[in-house]
């Protein structure tokens, strides 16, 4: 198991935003090795996603994963991978809204949140055209920056409305970007 750090971790029922933490970059890499290991060959891919993976985008500090799993093995077979020694929580399955979702951390206090998906799915593609959006598009990325604050502002002790809240702005600026890619 990897030790996250001191600068990560919120109460699964607060919001609060942090300035970007370079060191979220490379805690999100030990973690992506972490539930490689953990998962052995059922993973295909896994990345670090979501704000702490973007240089310069406010965030909540807990590291964002998203692992893509080959077709075969059961929520069993994958529940019993990742939770081996403790390391990930079972939380459930979120459909398309986030897939099996893993967490780590004590109690309610969350360092990681990992979604597995099937690979090459709908999740995982929306997944990684967001995080690439988000890296490339500096326009993009001021637009969701804003919204996240308006949106944890009104919803600082409800995390699943916040988590609700945010399917708009991320879907219009994936449709913005598809948009003004179509046009070149």
């Amino acid at each position: 198991m990897s030790k996250v750090g001191d600068d990560l971790g919120l109460d699964k029922s607060v919001v609060a935003l942090r300035p970007h933490n370079p060191r979220w970059i490379e805690l999100g890499e030990l973690e992506c090795a972490n539930a490689r290991r953990l998962l052995g060959s059922f993973c295909a891919d896994i990345r670090h996603i979501g704000s702490t993976a973007v240089p310069d985008l406010d965030a909540k500090p807990i590291l964002d994963l998203v692992a893509a799993v080959v077709v075969g093995p059961t929520v069993e077979n994958i529940v019993g991978r990742l939770s081996q020694g403790g390391d990930y929580a079972y939380e459930g399955d979120m459909g398309s809204e986030g897939g099996l979702l893993f967490v780590r951390g004590h109690g309610p206090f969350r360092t990681v949140h990992l979604h597995v998906v099937r690979d090459a799915s709908a999740e995982w593609d929306h997944y990684i055209r967001f995080h690439d959006l988000l890296l490339a598009d500096p326009q993009a990325r001021a637009e969701y920056q804003r919204e996240k604050h308006h949106l944890a502002e009104a919803y600082s002790q409800d995390r699943t409305a916040y988590t609700s809240a945010k399917h708009p702005i991320i879907e219009n600026l994936l449709q913005d970007s598809r948009g003004e890619s179509s046009s070149h």
